[in-house]
């Protein structure tokens, strides 16, 4: 019996409430890797009342963790169509570790495919992968990322780091480029594209987190995994 295999499983009991009701029944136990007395003693664990505790609090740390790397996608979500989604992608979605930053990402597509028909989501979830992507451990510097804004994102981005759900924010196409300079801090640089003649727009927006014409740097990157 490996002790890594058999922790492993003890982290599936956890992570994985399907996988956890499965072993608790009898019907899936990795027994190939685990000896019968080590199976019987995972069958035990599963079925302890106290494990559904941990589950409880460690959904509860994911939705933390979920709206700390998240906050403006969950704040236009709002709170009952983000439960609604999360239950939907942490079913088809099991979680594989305990870093949360590969999730956000991987339920930032998932938002993606889903097409909701809600006002601004697409602008905030592409702006928050992007904010990600930067974040992410490499062994060098991360790509460009380029975010694709269908709405203003001055009023977009300011209304929501105000705390606010945007409203009426007025239609502005535009891309915006993101990169990490040499001091590991996000530069973004905004590229307004005017509707009529598609040249450049040289107004630079007054937004927490993009800029116009010049950049700024916005934060420091820190590698996540």
């Amino acid at each position: 019996m490996s002790l890594a295999h058999f922790q492993d499983a003890m982290v599936r009991l956890i992570l994985d409430p399907d996988f956890r009701d499965r072993v608790a029944a009898g019907d899936d136990v990795p027994g190939s890797e685990l000896d019968a007395r080590e199976t019987a003693r995972l069958q035990r664990i599963a079925r302890d009342p106290g494990l559904g505790i941990n589950r409880t609090l460690h959904k509860g740390f994911r939705l933390g963790k979920l709206r700390g790397l998240l906050p403006f996608t969950c704040r236009v979500l709002g709170t009952r169509r983000l439960c609604d989604e999360l239950a939907r992608f942490w079913r088809d979605h099991p979680p594989a570790s305990f870093y949360f930053l590969p999730e956000a990402v991987d339920f930032c597509d998932w938002l993606v495919q889903r097409r909701l028909r809600l006002r601004y989501l697409d602008d905030v979830v592409a702006y928050e992968r992007a904010t990600l992507e930067l974040e992410r451990a490499r062994t060098g510097p991360p790509p460009v990322q380029l975010v694709r804004f269908r709405h203003d994102p001055t009023a977009l981005l300011a209304a929501l780091s105000q705390g606010r759900r945007p409203r009426g924010i007025p239609e502005r196409p535009c891309v915006a480029a993101a990169r990490v300079d040499a001091q590991g801090k996000a530069v973004w640089t905004l590229h307004v594209r005017d509707a009529y003649n598609s040249t450049p727009s040289s107004d630079p927006p007054q937004a927490p987190h993009l800029v116009g014409a010049t950049e700024v740097a916005t934060r420091k990157v820190s590698p996540v995994t």
